[in-house]
């Protein structure tokens, strides 16, 4: 009777808990409610070691452009990915007044986050530019001297002027071959003789502190920069800047820009390897590598490029996942129909040429997003996805479940619609509960936040969101994947 008692009782215990879990009211971080920022975009967020999640996005302010504008970084931190989120900003240049536009602005755009799963160092990069540049207009050129500083012009002309070591908090600029008293300390800011220098703030009549990013005096190469910055107690504090060209970017490119969304952790050697997918856009072509570090995030080396087939054509916004075997798999964005992908089998260095997934139909052009999941499906190793599908242009968001079988293939799941209509970038996460958070523009320059369940059999469920019932599959995408596989079978893509 006792035992019949007991478990009755745990019963009970396991139904009020799981009917707790569904009453969960999972909040939207990056409410325009909360945030007073009007346009956002570039999602990214993960979940931290200790459970609370952490998400990024662009702070478009009242434009919602590309580069070059008026764009910050928001960070958005919540105990459990339900609510209470917490925000601040991590990367400001304050040369234009907050909620206006520029072009003339200085500028971080495209976060992509991961936290060290040995030390628990969170890591955040994103691109920097100075004012009137951007991924198409940025200079060939590193931004650096060949042995690691930064270089400069003086004011808008060519100069053999550079950022000297540091010495404590500053360093000297030395042009000529000798100090300058001009100086800067870590966050880049100008002084003269001590002094901080100030400039007028674009659209208002306030006076601000000077940077080398900004139009005045020093400043630096009109190219993109690979702007970090990493937090060692759960992101309280942040370190100041380190700029990464002078270690990843080849003499002679253009734009070598951060993959939007999440890094990936790795094994190398016995060491843990921090990787980003980044990539490079010179001329329109498009080809996507890695940046990585076996030391924390001390030093980092760049990976190669990745090769692609005719109709692939280009490969850029990428994210990783790990195979049961200890190989990479990344996925792209190309031109073609299809998601595309590629596998390393040396930690990230070197990829195999990347090829269209022909069960993926998706956008073309549009980033995508997949991660690893910790449960297993069916008894076997998964990822999720989620991506814009539509031969229209960015709509219609999906979320796919991919069984990893054990010759190494991935079987995808039937489709969850997410919405029907404007679907951009997107990053998905799985929260402490086990269930997928994910966070998708699904206006222009609007953040969403849906939170979705797993089913046994692979198929995700809702638990918040639009409830997309309608399946938007057509005899048109049908016929697309069919010509796929024929153009897949020839070596096309």
């Amino acid at each position: 009777m006792k035992k019949a008692i007991s478990i009755l009782l745990a019963a009970v215990i396991i139904m009020i808990s799981f009917t707790t879990a569904l009453a969960k009211e999972y909040k939207q971080p990056f409410r325009r409610e909360e945030t007073g920022i009007e346009l956002m975009r570039i999602p990214a967020i993960i979940t931290l070691k200790d459970g609370r999640v952490f998400a990024a996005a662009d702070n478009r302010h009242n434009h919602g452009l590309d580069s070059p504008q008026n764009i910050d970084t928001l960070i958005a931190v919540s105990k459990d990915g339900c609510g209470g989120w917490e925000y601040s900003s991590l990367n400001r240049f304050d040369d234009c007044l907050d909620g206006t536009g520029s072009a003339d602005s200085a500028s971080f755009i495209d976060p992509a986050v991961i936290q060290s799963g040995a030390t628990g160092r969170i890591f955040v990069i994103v691109d920097a530019f100075a004012g009137n540049t951007g991924c198409t207009s940025a200079a060939a050129d590193t931004g650096f001297t060949p042995d690691g500083h930064i270089k400069l012009t003086f004011r808008g002309s060519e100069s053999d002027a550079y950022v000297g070591d540091f010495e404590g908090d500053t360093a000297q600029i030395i042009d000529g071959g000798k100090p300058t008293g001009y100086t800067v300390d870590r966050e880049f800011y100008l002084f003269k003789d001590g002094e901080p220098l100030m400039i007028k703030q674009i659209n208002s009549d306030k006076e601000v502190r000077q940077n080398i990013f900004f139009s005045d005096v020093y400043e630096v190469i009109h190219t993109s920069f690979l702007w970090m910055r990493y937090s060692d107690d759960g992101g309280e504090t942040w370190s100041h800047p380190v700029i990464l060209n002078h270690q990843v970017k080849r003499e002679g490119e253009k734009f070598l820009g951060i993959c939007p969304g999440r890094g990936f952790v790795t094994q190398a050697g016995g060491k843990e390897r921090i990787l980003f997918c980044v990539y490079t856009h010179d001329s329109g072509i498009e080809h996507v590598s890695t940046v990585y570090s076996d030391d924390n995030g001390e030093t980092w080396k760049r990976g190669e490029d990745v090769r692609n087939t005719p109709l692939v054509g280009k490969t850029s916004e990428s994210q990783i996942v790990g195979m049961p075997d200890g190989s990479l798999k990344m996925f792209s964005r190309n031109k073609s129909r299809f998601v595309s992908s590629c596998v390393s089998t040396d930690a990230g260095v070197s990829w195999s040429v990347s090829k269209a997934e022909t069960d993926l139909d998706t956008t073309r052009n549009c980033m995508v997003s997949f991660i690893n999941l910790e449960r297993r499906i069916g008894g076997k190793p998964a990822v999720a996805a989620s991506f814009s599908c539509s031969g229209n242009g960015r709509e219609n968001g999906v979320a796919r479940i991919g069984i990893i079988e054990d010759d190494g293939s991935i079987s995808w799941q039937k489709k969850y619609h997410i919405n029907k209509g404007f679907f951009a970038y997107s990053c998905l996460d799985e929260l402490p509960d086990g269930r997928l958070a994910l966070l998708y523009e699904d206006e222009p320059y609007r953040i969403s936040y849906m939170i979705l369940s797993v089913n046994d059999d692979g198929t995700p469920g809702e638990i918040n969101g639009n409830d997309c019932d309608e399946s938007f599959d057509d005899a048109g995408t049908a016929l697309t994947r069919f010509f796929g596989r024929i153009l897949s079978f020839f070596g096309l893509l």
